[in-house]
């Protein structure tokens, strides 16, 4: 069991709790609060119980600290590591020029053969991507007959680095089915998250949650969710892992 402790986005009344899987700084939170009207407070992770507190965030949230058993994709392994290049000028100002007028960062487009295509975008922070329900769970709902997806399957948490690029990491939201990042680059690049990993992903990266397959489209590939959904459309499914 892991605790945290967790601010009201509202009162900003903090109190500590507890979870059954690792849960993101901002990760949102259902907790009873001391206030009158508990129906307004909506709690999210702040730091862990006992570590110092986290420095002042800002719209854009700074980089995470990785968790213990985080698991550092390099080159040697397989697929490059973005925070270790040097961002371009003008792809940095393309970035932040769509982000300013729209709020996205990128796009998760379903290309799977037994689901209808969907392109959702991507906001600054943690999007918990999870199976369509009658009573959503995820801030990006995949509609899916695919049981073997959670509704709370991954969590792809969007920052910025110390060069002002956008980054895209992934972690396990506590499915019962488990989570794989195939890469784009290099086919033999092929990981399943375990519980406390926390994934660097790259452009045209694919994941597979369940039976279900996305692709990561960052805004440097694609300025709008038709630009993203045209660029995957014409490529091969990538082939599902079975295991």
């Amino acid at each position: 069991m892991f605790e945290y402790v967790f601010r009201c986005k509202e009162c900003q009344h903090t109190k500590k709790g507890q979870s059954p899987v690792k849960l993101l700084p901002g990760s949102p939170a259902k907790l009873n609060c001391v206030q009158q009207k508990p129906e307004k407070c909506i709690f999210v992770v702040t730091q862990e119980a006992g570590m110092p507190p986290a420095p002042p965030t800002n719209e854009f949230m700074p980089p995470l600290s990785p968790p213990t058993g985080f698991q550092h994709v390099t080159k040697s392994a397989g697929g490059s590591n973005p925070l270790f290049a040097q961002p371009s000028a003008d792809d940095n100002k393309a970035q932040n020029d769509i982000f300013q007028q729209t709020g996205t960062v990128g796009f998760l487009v379903v290309h799977d053969e037994n689901a209808a295509a969907q392109t959702h975008p991507l906001r600054i922070g943690p999007n918990v991507v999870g199976r369509k329900s009658s009573l959503p769970t995820a801030d990006i709902l995949i509609d899916t007959n695919d049981v073997m997806m959670s509704r709370r399957h991954a969590v792809i948490e969007v920052t910025r680095d110390k060069f002002g690029q956008f980054q895209y990491l992934i972690a396990e939201a506590g499915s019962r089915n488990g989570t794989f990042v195939m890469g784009a680059k290099d086919p033999m690049r092929k990981i399943k998250l375990e519980p406390e990993d926390l994934i660097y992903l790259e452009d045209n990266d694919t994941i597979q949650m369940g039976r279900t397959k996305v692709v990561l489209q960052t805004t440097k590939a694609a300025s709008n969710a038709r630009d993203a959904a045209r660029n995957v459309q014409g490529t091969d499914y990538s082939q599902t892992i079975i295991w």
